[in-house]
């Protein structure tokens, strides 16, 4: 007799369109993955947008026309970019190149003091040898590559700000084309949402360039005053450093003290105390009265917005996490006021009253 086995055999049959949307996701991957930088001016060009929309609206009131409007403001912004630019960039250049050909002397002045912790000392003499990359020479010698660094950014922000003036010109027909494809009971959301979007980058923006403008013009005076060297270098690392959430005053006061820890130790103090000092009146006198109610939420969600930013894009994600994440609340606030999961949270349990004595 002769067994017979039974081999059964799986076949597994995908419909042509399961295999089509494969495809497409995965073509879609890689289109994102090729044009990740055009997003990403895209993104910021329309956070721009929201942050100028509020003056073109008050001017379009005044009567003037929308085109108009959008030239003045623009104009503005470019002048005012260009004026900052020509002001600040001869002098920042220099001092900026003077800055990274003395760290690794400005180290070696720290020896003495850091005598008796020379591990520390070992870290910041490699990090400024890394810093410095190798010497004098190779930081002339990186002339091109900093050229061409430049190059790119001017051309992003040309980019960026055409997208902006597009965005502004047409946003009326860019959001009609885009609300084609939402359900037509979602509408009222929506045109809830973007004004309110917009009133809040907008005065996030302002309020974060007028907080960060103030802490560079203070550093300088400060750092001027004291001696410390390459004042107006450290003044634009302290003002781009108050616009990074919660790390990025911290990451800047800790070289420019200890700079100025090469002047003197009075000076390295004076200068801690400043900074400290100062970042507790913006804390509790300037933000809340610049930003007002422009933002609310959380130190937690702070932290996390930028992090997540920061992991994502370095420095350009920490400062556009805190507008994003400053949005959130908004959009919730619209979208989510007629969902049963708000209903059902309950209110905040009253506080505990003192007894009485």
């Amino acid at each position: 007799m002769h067994n017979q086995h039974d081999r059964t055999i799986t076949q597994i049959e995908l419909p042509a369109r399961t295999i089509v949307r494969v495809i497409a996701v995965f073509v879609l991957l890689w289109l994102l993955h090729q044009l990740w930088h055009i997003l990403l001016l895209g993104m910021i060009a329309l956070m721009l947008t929201a942050a100028l929309d509020p003056p073109v609206r008050r001017l379009q009131a005044r009567g003037i026309s929308r085109s108009w409007s959008v030239a003045i403001i623009m104009t503005t912004v470019v002048v005012g970019l260009l004026g900052t630019v020509l002001i600040i960039l001869s002098p920042l250049i220099t001092e900026g190149q003077a800055f990274l050909r003395a760290l690794p002397e400005q180290v070696d002045r720290l020896q003495g003091v850091l005598k008796d912790n020379p591990q520390l000392y070992d870290r910041l003499r490699q990090a400024a040898e890394n810093a410095t990359g190798g010497g004098s020479a190779a930081v002339t010698g990186n002339v091109k590559q900093v050229t061409f660094s430049i190059i790119n950014f001017i051309a992003d922000t040309l980019v960026v700000l055409t997208f902006t003036i597009y965005f502004l010109l047409d946003g009326k027909r860019i959001y009609r084309w885009t609300v084609r494809y939402v359900p037509s009971r979602h509408r009222r959301k929506f045109d809830r949402t973007i004004p309110e979007v917009s009133r809040v980058v907008s005065g996030y923006v302002s309020g974060q360039l007028l907080t960060s403008l103030a802490f560079g013009i203070f550093s300088f005076a400060v750092l001027t005053a004291v001696g410390v060297p390459q004042p107006l270098f450290l003044a634009l690392l302290a003002a781009v450093g108050d616009a990074i959430p919660i790390v990025g005053v911290t990451a800047v006061t800790i070289p420019t003290v200890l700079l100025a820890l090469t002047i003197s130790p009075s000076a390295a103090i004076i200068v801690l105390l400043a900074y400290l000092i100062y970042q507790q009146i913006e804390n509790y006198f300037i933000v809340p009265r610049v930003y007002q109610s422009t933002l609310q939420i959380s130190s937690f969600a702070v932290l996390l917005a930028v992090l997540v930013g920061s992991a994502l894009l370095g420095i350009v994600g920490a400062l556009l996490a805190l507008p994003i994440a400053a949005a959130i609340p908004v959009v919730e606030e619209i979208w989510l006021e007629d969902s049963p999961l708000r209903s059902n949270i309950p209110p905040p349990p009253p506080e505990p009253m003192e007894e009485a004595a």
